[in-house]
C-alpha cells in the first residue's frame, strides 16, 4: 500500500513538474515577444553581411557573399543557415532575426533560472536572470547572432549541470559555428559534466561521449569550411585585427574600458557593479556559478589576446558572467540583512533591490527601442537605388557593406577589408583612407557610395572626381552633407 502511495506521489510530482516547465516556457515566450514589440526596429550594419549569405544560398548562388567568390566573411555561418528558410519564404530577414534574438534572450534568462534550480540557489538565479534579461548592452546587438549564442551558452551549462552528455556535446559543437568564440564553452561544459557525474576520479566515467560529439562537429565544420573556402576561419578575423592597428581606433580592451567607465558614471550601475564585486567574494562558497563567471573571464582574455577592433557586440557577452555575480551579491546582501534584522528586513531589502533594478532597466530598454540607427534608412535607400538603377553585375565599393550590400544585391568591394584580405592589409598602416584608395585603384568599381564628411576620398583628387561624378544623393541625418552615389568611368576621361 505504501509503495502504491509513493508511486502516485511521484507521478503527480512529475506531472506538476511538466506543467510548471510548460508555464515557464510560455512565460519566456511572452517576455520575448514583448521585447520584440519594443525593439523590433533595431538593427545595425554588421549582421546584414550574414543575411546576404542566407539570401544567396536561398537563391541558388551558394553560401557566399559575392556570387562566384568563395570567401567566408561571416562569423556566424550557422545563423546564416538558420535564416536561409526565411529567405526562401520571402520573409523579411532583419525582422525575423530580431524576433529570434528576442526569443533567444528570454530563453537565456530562463536558463539562468534553471541553473539556480539545479544548484538549489533560486535567489541568485532569479536576480541574475532579471539583470541578464534587462541589461541594455546585449539588447543593442539585436539582429545578430550574439543573443542566440549567449542563450545557447547558458543552456549548454544547464545540460552540463544535469549530466546530459548528448545535448551538451551536440550544442557545444554547433555553438562554434554560430559564433567562433563558442569554442571556449566546450571545455568548461565538459568539466561541469565531469563534476556533475562525480566521476572525476575515474577516467573511464569521464564524459567521453560529449567530448567526441563536440570535437566531431567542430572537425566536420572545419573540413567543410576548408573544402569550400580554402580556410577554416572567417577572413573578418584578420580584418578586425588590422582595424585595431589603426591609430586612434579602439581595440577590445579600449572598448571594454570605455563601456565600463560609461556605466560607472551612473549611480545605478555603480550599485550593480558593487553587488557583482560582492558576488565574486560570495562565489568562493558558491563555486558552481564560477563556470559562468570563469567563461566570461576567459572570453575577455581571449579577445584581448586576439587584439581585434573593439566593437560593442564583442563586449556584450560578458553579461553572462556579470549576471550571476550580481545575483550572488544580492543573495549576500540578503544574508547580511537577515543577520541584522531577521527575515522581514531581508525580504524587504531584496524586494527593493529587485524592483528598483526592474524599473531602471525597463526604462533603459524602452529608450534603446526608441534609438534607431539612421543608417538603417539611409543605407537601405542607397542599396535600393543601386538595385533599381545599376546593372546586376556592376561592382559597388563602400565603407560599410552590410545594409547597402543586402538591399543592392550587387558585387561589393569593402573598404573595411571584410571581403577582400588584400584591402584589409592596407588598414594597419594607413587606416580606412588608405584602404579605400587602394580598393578604388586596384578594383576599379563601377559605383562608389561615399559619405565624404565621414571618410574624405574625393577632396584633393580632381582626377577621381572627374572619373566618378555624382549620380544620386541621399539625405543623411548624421551629417550636413548627403550620402552620395558615384558612377565611375575608368577609360580616359
Amino acid at each position: 500500500m505504501l509503495a502504491v502511495r509513493t508511486t502516485t506521489r511521484e507521478r503527480i510530482s512529475r506531472i506538476n513538474s511538466v506543467m510548471i516547465d510548460r508555464h515557464l516556457w510560455a512565460l519566456s515566450t511572452i517576455i520575448g515577444l514583448i521585447l520584440f514589440w519594443f525593439l523590433r526596429q533595431r538593427g545595425y550594419d554588421d549582421p546584414y553581411i550574414t543575411y546576404r549569405y542566407a539570401i544567396n544560398l536561398a537563391s541558388g548562388n551558394g553560401f557566399v557573399y559575392n556570387p562566384g567568390v568563395a570567401t567566408l566573411s561571416t562569423t556566424a555561418p550557422l545563423f546564416g543557415l538558420i535564416l536561409t528558410p526565411v529567405a526562401l519564404f520571402g520573409w523579411p530577414i532583419p525582422l525575423v532575426a530580431n524576433l529570434i534574438g528576442c526569443l533567444s534572450h528570454a530563453a537565456g534568462a530562463l536558463a539562468l533560472w534553471r541553473l539556480g534550480q539545479e544548484w538549489d540557489d533560486e535567489l541568485t538565479a532569479g536576480a541574475a536572470a532579471l539583470l541578464y534579461l534587462l541589461f541594455p548592452l546585449p539588447l543593442t546587438t539585436l539582429g545578430s547572432e550574439t543573443l542566440p549564442a549567449m542563450a545557447l551558452t547558458l543552456w549548454i551549462f544547464v545540460w552540463g549541470a544535469r549530466g546530459q552528455q548528448w545535448l551538451t556535446g551536440t550544442f557545444a559543437g554547433l555553438l562554434v559555428w554560430l559564433r567562433p568564440d563558442g569554442i571556449l564553452v566546450g571545455p568548461l561544459a565538459l568539466l561541469l559534466l565531469t563534476i556533475t557525474g562525480k566521476s572525476w576520479r575515474d577516467w573511464r566515467r569521464w564524459p567521453w561521449s560529449a567530448g567526441l560529439i563536440w570535437s566531431s562537429i567542430i572537425m566536420v565544420g572545419v573540413g567543410l569550411a576548408w573544402l569550400v573556402y580554402g580556410a577554416p576561419l572567417p577572413v573578418t578575423l584578420y580584418a578586425k585585427q588590422q582595424q585595431a592597428l589603426i591609430p586612434g581606433f579602439y581595440d577590445f580592451g579600449d572598448r571594454l574600458w570605455v563601456t565600463l567607465r560609461n556605466h560607472l558614471a551612473q549611480p545605478f550601475y555603480q550599485m550593480v557593479f558593487l553587488l557583482a564585486g560582492l558576488g565574486l567574494i560570495a562565489s568562493v562558497r558558491s563555486w558552481r556559478w564560477l563556470f559562468l563567471i570563469g567563461w566570461a573571464t576567459i572570453y575577455g582574455l581571449a579577445y584581448t589576446l586576439l587584439h581585434v577592433a573593439g566593437y560593442f557586440w564583442y563586449v556584450a557577452p560578458l553579461v553572462v558572467g556579470l549576471a550571476p555575480a550580481f545575483g550572488l551579491g544580492v543573495r549576500l546582501i540578503g544574508r547580511w540583512l537577515q543577520w541584522l534584522g531577521g527575515s522581514r528586513l531581508r525580504n524587504i531589502g531584496i524586494v527593493l533591490i529587485l524592483c528598483g533594478t526592474t524599473l531602471w532597466l525597463s526604462s533603459a530598454v524602452y529608450r534603446i527601442g526608441q534609438q534607431i540607427d539612421p543608417r538603417l534608412t539611409v543605407y537601405r535607400e542607397a542599396g535600393e537605388w543601386l538595385a533599381t538603377n545599376t546593372p546586376p553585375n556592376a561592382s559597388v565599393a563602400t565603407l560599410e557593406i552590410g545594409i547597402i550590400g543586402y538591399y543592392a544585391q550587387r558585387p561589393m568591394i569593402d573598404f573595411a577589408g571584410l571581403l577582400q584580405t588584400d584591402i584589409a592589409a592596407q588598414l594597419g598602416s594607413g587606416g580606412f583612407g588608405a584602404s579605400a584608395q587602394y580598393a578604388i585603384e586596384h578594383y576599379r568599381p563601377a559605383y562608389l557610395v561615399l559619405q565624404e564628411q565621414a571618410l574624405s576620398l574625393l577632396s584633393g583628387r580632381p582626377d577621381l572626381t572627374a572619373r566618378c561624378p555624382i549620380v544620386a544623393e541621399i539625405p543623411d541625418p548624421r551629417y550636413a552633407a548627403p550620402l552620395t552615389i558615384h558612377a565611375c568611368r575608368w577609360e580616359s576621361p
